[in-house]
């Protein structure tokens, strides 16, 4: 009895494992793709150059190895599977491999044709000639001068760098990466202008920090559009003469489009700040003005303030190196957030 326990454990092993599950020799493989092998004998991997009239586009290339559970889409996106093993002298897909390849490929395709943040602008305000805010305290004797350039380029080269690495597809952008001056309409210009695809987006980050007479005022917000706010967003000259009788409405609804897109985006990273630095400072919420750089961004687009230089607790704070990567940290836990909700398709690669 015990050795039959055995058996049946290791059977069950065995069948949880995929190695007797239903396959489809390589030949069946190739004509379903409509791909072509090359096969390394030595290290045992292959090489399925897709011809794009089957699965895939022309081009792509699935590289796999024996006893390896992961494939690898044109050396950069990973698909998890169950494997190619090897019976004989023929190489058997097992169906679980071949449906995850054609549901990476199914949501590679649909991607390509729902929304997607393609690229993201961060613009650390002020620069060069222009300081913005300045916060001069004096505390046991020690003088704190602390310029409101300085701390949003810092803030803003964390954040860039946290986003690069997390999204190598995407346009991540800065306005300025040292004490540069830039004129408003040059911000606005650099986020008007840059390329996008059809269903491709782009959001616009401004990054500032904050001042005001009453020394005791401190924390963070973020500014957006007053929704009743209206912008010229729709080029009249890229219509058809059909379609250009209507243009009022729909840039009516694109700007309410971009509007409740800024407001998640907003909400998004005061939650995140909320996270990381909400048991040192205050949550000032989600503020309406018509600032510049976010009035004339054509795209959704926020304006954080990440403290008050003013407030000598504050600005203690934003002098620290461990405080600014923090807020960094923060925006950059929002975006994620926004981005993630924005697209539809993520989470088929591990």
């Amino acid at each position: 009895m015990r050795m039959r326990g055995t058996i049946v454990g290791l059977l069950l092993l065995l069948l949880g494992a995929g190695l007797f599950a239903e396959s489809t020799p390589l030949a069946g493989v190739l004509e379903q793709f409509k791909a072509s092998l090359q096969w390394n004998p030595e290290t045992e991997t292959g090489y399925l150059d897709l011809s794009g009239e089957g699965l895939g586009e022309r081009g792509d290339r699935i590289i796999f190895s024996i006893g390896s559970p992961w494939m690898v889409v044109n050396y950069r996106e990973k698909i998890r599977t169950q494997g190619v093993r090897r019976s004989g002298g023929t190489l058997l897909f097992p169906d679980k491999t071949l449906e995850a390849l054609n549901r990476y490929f199914e949501l590679r395709a649909l991607r390509r044709i729902l929304p997607r943040v393609a690229a993201i602008l961060i613009d650390p305000g002020h620069g060069g000639k222009d300081s913005g805010a300045i916060g001069y305290h004096t505390d046991k004797g020690e003088e704190l001068r602390i310029l409101e350039k300085d701390v949003v380029l810092e803030v803003s080269k964390r954040l860039y760098q946290l986003l690069k690495r997390e999204y190598p597809d995407k346009q991540i952008l800065l306005t300025r990466n040292d004490d540069t001056y830039l004129k408003l309409e040059e911000r606005t210009e650099i986020a008007n202008n840059i390329q996008l695809r059809e269903n491709e987006a782009i959001i616009f980050v401004s990054v500032h920090a904050n001042a005001a007479f009453n020394k005791d005022a401190k924390g963070y917000e973020v500014w957006v559009l007053p929704g009743d706010y209206r912008r010229t967003l729709i080029d009249t000259t890229t219509l058809d003469e059909e379609t250009r009788p209507i243009a009022p409405i729909l840039n009516v609804l694109l700007e309410e489009e971009y509007s409740i897109e800024s407001a998640s985006l907003a909400k998004a990273v005061l939650d995140s700040f909320d996270n990381f630095v909400g048991d040192v400072t205050e949550n000032r919420g989600i503020r309406e003005e018509s600032w510049f750089v976010v009035r004339k961004a054509k795209m959704p687009s926020i304006l954080i303030e990440l403290g008050y230089v003013t407030n000598k607790e504050e600005a203690h704070l934003l002098g620290e190196e461990s405080y600014l990567k923090k807020l960094a940290r923060g925006i950059y836990t929002g975006i994620r957030s926004f981005v993630s909700n924005f697209e539809s398709t993520r989470g088929f690669t591990e």
